[in-house]
């Protein structure tokens, strides 16, 4: 089985490769009706034939759209990660053109071997592949090619400012109505945060924030985790409640988190001179998820879970430690051998009338 982060990956590259077919497959249907039954193409006099051009132009898509996708996610995410959108747009641009253009040269050079059965060297062979690429019909195929790399960039762009499943519950209208959900919630909050902004300055701040929060992405989606919301130096992840409490997940993602920031404490006293430190509430429950906003929309979650977890988190101040969760998850969590719950008595947090139970976590 692929691994969550796999997935995530897999499911940001399709949507690449749906773009590019369809806008082949539409491509192919404006071709058709444009030359009727006719066996060549009048701007070029090459062959034409319906059937051999939808199959050349999926593949096309198809190719285009992998390769799209996965230079989009494993490489151009990283390389120009800090480029303005337009810098990007202009630079990816340039990529692409190299690579549509030869991918259209080979496809093409490729068709005529097989269709007229003839050897590379064959001036035959080359004349209807110039003859294409130096005309109106390829210009114009590629501008349209063009309008689909401006969407799919559009489409990647957005996904990396909103999240990929608020894209998906925009397309499927997940919640366009309120539906109640279980969920697990965990907020995690920096510690000292105040002193460290007064101590670096505002600017360095903002860049310890950016490398804070990208530090910690590997883990969440690796324990199938979502970001709900970022609030100054605080980071409220969420999952659904079978997938939070599944192996752990709610428990083990503070940890990776912890490992990640251990990891880079080197880089992060270089760089800043401090090590960002951390500390986490994590709770369960029902809440209210539904789309809110008129000018802006935005996913909301609802209910009396997100108040008790923020107080909760609030008290790991008072108990000297770094990570506490509610009775109500513990008792659901299979902690085993990993992990050391410790009872740390019945609290009244502020806001609330009822008691609550809460344990520390520590590894083992």
């Amino acid at each position: 089985m692929l691994s969550p982060k796999r997935v995530r990956l897999v499911k940001k590259i399709i949507p690449h490769i749906i773009f590019f077919l369809f806008g082949g497959l539409l491509y192919i249907i404006i071709e058709r009706s444009t030359l009727g039954n006719i066996d060549h193409y009048p701007e070029t006099g090459n062959y034409y034939n319906f059937w051999v051009s939808l199959n050349t132009v999926l593949i096309q898509s198809f190719i285009l759209g992998l390769i799209f996708g996965i230079l989009e996610e494993y490489i151009f995410k990283n390389v120009l990660q800090r480029k303005p959108f337009l810098i990007k747009l202009i630079l990816k641009t340039i990529f692409y053109v190299v690579i549509i253009f030869a991918i259209a040269i080979i496809s093409n050079l490729i068709l005529n071997l097989w269709r007229m059965n003839l050897t590379q060297s064959d001036s035959d062979l080359i004349r209807p592949v110039v003859n294409f690429t130096f005309n109106y019909l390829f210009l114009t195929t590629l501008g349209y090619t063009f309008v689909l790399i401006g969407t799919s960039l559009f489409y990647s762009e957005m996904v990396d400012y909103i999240g990929l499943r608020a894209i998906t519950n925009f397309f499927t209208g997940k919640y366009s109505k309120s539906k109640v959900e279980d969920r697990v919630f965990m907020f995690l909050d920096m510690k000292s945060s105040t002193t460290i902004a007064e101590k670096i300055g505002h600017k360095q701040y903002y860049q310890l924030l950016n490398d804070y929060y990208r530090d910690m992405t590997s883990a969440i989606v690796s324990t199938e985790g979502e970001i709900y919301q970022y609030v100054g130096d605080e980071i409220v992840v969420s999952w659904y409640y079978k997938k939070g409490i599944k192996d752990n997940n709610c428990v083990r993602c503070f940890f990776l988190i912890k490992d990640q920031m251990e990891k880079r404490s080197s880089s992060y006293q270089q760089k800043f001179g401090v090590v960002p430190r951390f500390k986490a509430g994590i709770h369960s429950g029902q809440v209210t998820a539904g789309s809110v906003g008129v000018i802006k929309k935005e996913i909301l979650f609802t209910g009396d879970v997100l108040n008790t977890t923020a107080r909760i988190q609030g008290q790991c101040n008072e108990e000297g430690v770094d990570l506490l969760i509610s009775q109500t998850l513990e008792a659901v969590l299979d902690l085993g051998k990993k992990y050391e719950a410790q009872a740390k008595g019945s609290f009244e947090l502020r806001g609330r009338d009822q008691m609550i139970d809460l344990f520390s976590v520590d590894r083992i």
